[in-house]
């Protein structure tokens, strides 16, 4: 049985998955490992890349975009290993960031999933831990008091922006980009829920693995660089994704009156981002907010037109990429 098993979903990431398979590789020592890469039909010659570059790295190509838990799960139905590391392309391993986090899990033995630390290519600190949605916490950050007040858990609690992130941190949910999973919550958990085409499977699993009594863990003992590229890049179809997605993670797992609160402070925050982007875009002539603004409208527009209903017990129902 191998250490670890590193699966990389890719669609039209080729620069970034060039420099995090190279980072993987370089800085991966002391531990028996795989790498897996699943190409979801990407047009930006992936497939020429990794047969000429590492064609040693196990590499599967998807005739169609079949959404990224999907492609994840593809890859992990194929794994023994001990840890499972879902890991974005668009990251950059940094001195040894992948053997100490399992050997922080090793220290944790009730630890089911882990992050470590994120940051963007310039060094800035990047968050990646966060409290499972509630009324309050979602009416927090819809009216942005989570800026306002930052360090009180009154208000900062979801986006934890009073979390002191020098120090090791059990959390409730983290996101995906680094994504450390233990053989033990696969075996329990089972695979990733595939009616998420993209964003919020993470919380989605976190959510699962508490239930079933394993620990989420944060740590800054490793380090890496996440660009927020690729896949990730802000644009209209990851801004609709993100809020659909959402809406299901709701449905799946709350009552109706916890349901349609939590949907409210959805459009309530959609609403106030729209008028926010759009009155500093207008005096600034800022082009990215007035998108993010046109963004904001359209995903209410979406939301409002568009039958996104989560169906227990139904596998990979989840609509293709475009919108």
């Amino acid at each position: 049985m191998k250490d670890l098993s590193i699966v990389i979903v890719t669609y039209n990431s080729k620069d970034f998955l060039r420099t995090c398979l190279h980072s993987v590789i370089q800085q991966t020592t002391g531990i028996s490992y795989e790498i897996i890469v699943v190409d979801n039909a990407s047009t930006d010659q992936t497939r020429e890349l990794m047969a000429s570059e590492f064609p040693d790295i196990a590499f599967f190509r998807n005739e169609h975009n079949v959404g990224f838990a999907a492609a994840n799960n593809q890859a992990v139905k194929e794994t023994t290993s001990r840890y499972v590391l879902l890991l974005n392309p668009d990251t950059e391993i940094l001195d040894g960031a992948i053997q100490k986090t399992i050997r922080f899990m090793e220290e944790h033995p009730k630890s089911g999933i882990c992050s470590c630390k994120l940051m963007y290519q310039d060094g800035r600190f990047q968050a990646n831990s966060y409290s499972f949605p509630t009324v309050w916490n979602m009416f927090s950050e819809a009216t942005f008091m989570y800026r306002l007040f930052p360090k009180t858990k009154l208000f900062g609690s979801y986006h934890l922006t009073y979390l002191d992130y020098a120090k090791d941190n059990q959390v409730d949910w983290l996101i995906g980009a680094f994504y450390l999973i233990r053989r033990e919550v696969i075996d329990t958990v089972g695979l990733l829920d595939e009616q998420y085409f993209m964003y919020t499977e993470d919380l989605d699993y976190c959510y699962l693995a508490k239930k079933a009594g394993f620990e989420v863990w944060y740590t800054p003992c490793a380090e890496i660089y996440h660009f927020y590229g690729g896949m990730s890049g802000i644009n209209l179809r990851s801004v609709v994704w993100t809020h659909r997605s959402q809406i299901l993670f709701y449905q799946k797992h709350f009552s109706y009156f916890k349901k349609l609160m939590l949907v409210l402070m959805k459009y309530f925050g959609l609403t106030l981002r729209v008028i926010r982007y759009l009155t500093i875009g207008i005096v600034s002539l800022d082009k990215l907010l007035l998108k993010k603004a046109w963004y904001s409208i359209f995903s209410m527009m979406r939301m409002l037109t568009s039958r996104w209903k989560y169906i227990n017990g139904v596998k990979g129902r989840a609509e293709q990429w475009e919108i």
